[in-house]
């Protein structure tokens, strides 16, 4: 497949000192390793406290969370690459374009479908406990999982049977659904994927944003504010990293963004920066670490508490010592018509310091 003819502008791109800067081999790749490496500790990481966590519906949504950054990472970039080695030349033709952009809108959408998963999960723990305790197990992860895989997949396949389509993206090295196209079923699909992701992404703010109020106005357990932090964390990466492309997608359609090729590229690659982080989010928020980190704030913030009281205390006894000073040479000035020192100004000086 010639890629020049699939991708317009991108013979005056390959020209472009900005472009040239921006497509390069090393980005995919630190991203790859970083991706499998991260995921990999994490799953690790999960297995070794599975014992003390096997009963936590949040635990199962977490390593289903891990285990679907870790399968996107490895179905997407490996073809990356091998583009990359090829200097930028598709081979594989259609049938790979397919798998490619499938696999993307696949996996992106499953993981964000399973961490508002885990936002509701702890909201109806925090607010409705009474509903949670009844209604919400382990046991009905197993479905729920399933079934969220089911509606990412279900949305992967809707280009390959006619609603959207899939094509190259500049520079070559990765296919996706076709955002500028002006069809109607070209224009339905792009609706259809910035609008069910941008809900996703605007329900997890929201219930993350209400769990953290309950947090904060309840005295709650040291696992629960774990996951509060941990949640707040992916709450933030996700948004960092998808909203800019749903977001610029849904602009094209209407008509506010133009077509920007370089601009693609990088809102894409934060895309894909999403499943790099997030079990680095984890793995850094653990209780052990997180523990850590409360406990040396505290040990920090006490010592400069305990050093501002001294140096108050020590100006207190200063200020009593002058005062005492100035009284006695008073007396000795009204007793004896001169002035005499109460203290040497070297004893004064230590007690200043």
């Amino acid at each position: 497949m010639n890629t020049s003819l699939d991708l317009p502008g991108l013979l005056v791109h390959q020209n472009n000192a900005s472009a040239s800067r921006i497509v390069s081999m090393v980005v995919p790749s630190v991203m790859f390793a970083a991706g499998v490496l991260g995921n990999s500790l994490a799953l690790v990481v999960l297995f070794s406290s599975r014992k003390e966590q096997k009963h936590s519906v949040f635990y199962r949504l977490v390593g289903a969370l891990a285990i679907t950054d870790l399968f996107g990472t490895c179905a997407t970039s490996p073809i990356i690459l091998v583009v990359y080695a090829n200097g930028l030349k598709w081979q594989g033709g259609r049938p790979l374009c397919n798998y490619a952009s499938f696999m993307m809108i696949f996996a992106g959408l499953a993981t964000i479908f399973i961490l508002a998963s885990m936002a509701m999960d702890r909201y109806l723990a925090l607010n409705k406990p009474y509903f949670y305790s009844a209604h919400v197990s382990p046991a009905r992860v197993k479905v729920l999982f399933p079934v969220l895989l089911a509606a990412a997949l279900l949305m992967a396949c809707l280009p390959l049977i006619g609603v959207g389509d899939n094509v190259h993206h500049f520079p070559g090295t990765w296919c996706f659904f076709d955002y500028y196209g002006t069809s109607l079923r070209v224009k339905s699909f792009a609706y259809l994927y910035s609008v069910m992701g941008l809900s996703a992404l605007t329900v997890i703010v929201i219930l993350n944003f209400v769990v953290l109020r309950t947090v904060l106005s309840l005295h709650r357990k040291a696992c629960e504010i774990q996951m509060v932090v941990f949640l707040i964390g992916i709450m933030t990466v996700v948004s960092v990293c998808w909203a800019p492309l749903m977001l610029r997608v849904f602009l094209i359609q209407t008509g506010l963004k133009e077509r920007d090729d370089i601009l693609d590229l990088i809102f894409i690659r934060m895309a894909s920066f999403n499943q790099i982080l997030d079990p680095w989010v984890y793995i850094l928020f653990r209780k052990t670490l997180l523990s850590r980190l409360i406990q040396f704030i505290k040990v920090h913030l006490c010592l400069q508490r305990k050093q501002l009281d001294t140096r108050g205390q020590n100006a207190r006894d200063f200020g009593e010592i002058s005062r005492m000073k100035k009284d006695s040479m008073n007396d000795h000035t009204h007793d004896n018509g001169q002035r005499e020192p109460f203290f040497s100004e070297s004893f004064e000086d230590t007690l200043s310091q």
